[in-house]
């Protein structure tokens, strides 16, 4: 089984779904194989054809910036670090929490 994401006329996904690669085709529209390379996408997500890549919705916070060759969007610290940490955008920084991690 594989995850494949619809995408309308305008390369915005409308539908995420998991099938059999064999029966993708009785599905009608576009559908894009969602792999490691092709980053991961949700509803919402753009394809970019060129790159054979999703851009992901970007996180709800105006710091955090597209890189133009991952297509992935990065917060002004750099990457998450390991567990139970949240991104604090009035810091911006990564914030260790005692609880769960909201993304």
């Amino acid at each position: 089984m594989s995850r494949y994401a619809k995408i309308n006329s305008q390369n915005i996904v409308e539908n995420v779904i998991i099938c059999e690669d064999a029966n993708i085709s009785m599905f009608d529209g576009a559908w894009i194989k969602i792999t490691e390379d092709t980053n991961s996408a949700e509803t919402g997500s753009v394809y970019v054809p060129e790159k054979q890549k999703f851009i992901e919705v970007q996180p709800p916070f105006e710091s955090w910036t597209l890189n133009e060759n991952t297509l992935k969007w990065e917060s002004p610290a750099g990457p998450k670090p390991a567990h139970n940490y949240s991104w604090d955008e009035d810091s911006l920084s990564w914030i260790e929490s005692e609880e769960a991690p909201i993304e």
